[in-house]
């Protein structure tokens, strides 16, 4: 529960830092200030922003033009999603298969694991040739 929590914030998280960027990026463009470098804006979709990312494209109109970032930022979500849509497959699976298949996750579980029988040791304990020590020696 604690990893669904933490992995929402990030998620909330790194999609405002992209807008932000996007955001504070067609300001200084507006004021004809130096520019953040693409690769970054980029490099904070692909952290997982890309919805902000394509939000602050859309409603800001920023860097809607300029083809091969667009193309490029595209890319990014079309690999998030597929992504996203395997873990979801797999975690989907991984809950399911005990639910269509209760007879054998359940005959696994219930059958104990015997024990090894005991043996016998083949060789036999070795005996000290001391004589027995004196406890009251030491008095």
């Amino acid at each position: 529960m604690i990893f669904l929590v933490a992995c929402i914030c990030y998620f909330v998280l790194i999609n405002w830092l992209s807008y932000f960027a996007f955001a504070t990026d067609k300001r200084r463009a507006i004021a004809k200030e130096w520019r953040t470098p693409e690769r970054r804006l980029l490099g904070w979709a692909a952290l997982g922003g890309w919805f902000g990312a394509k939000y602050a494209q859309q409603r800001l109109r920023h860097k809607s033009y300029k083809q091969p970032f667009g193309r490029h930022l595209n890319e990014i979500g079309f690999i998030q999603g597929i992504t996203a849509a395997t873990l979801t497959a797999v975690l989907a699976a991984l809950l399911i298969i005990p639910l269509l298949f209760p007879a054998t996750t359940a005959a696994v579980q219930a059958e104990p694991i015997a024990a090894p029988a005991a043996q016998p040791d083949p060789v036999p304990p070795l005996k000290s040739l001391r004589p027995p020590a004196d406890h009251r020696a030491g008095l």
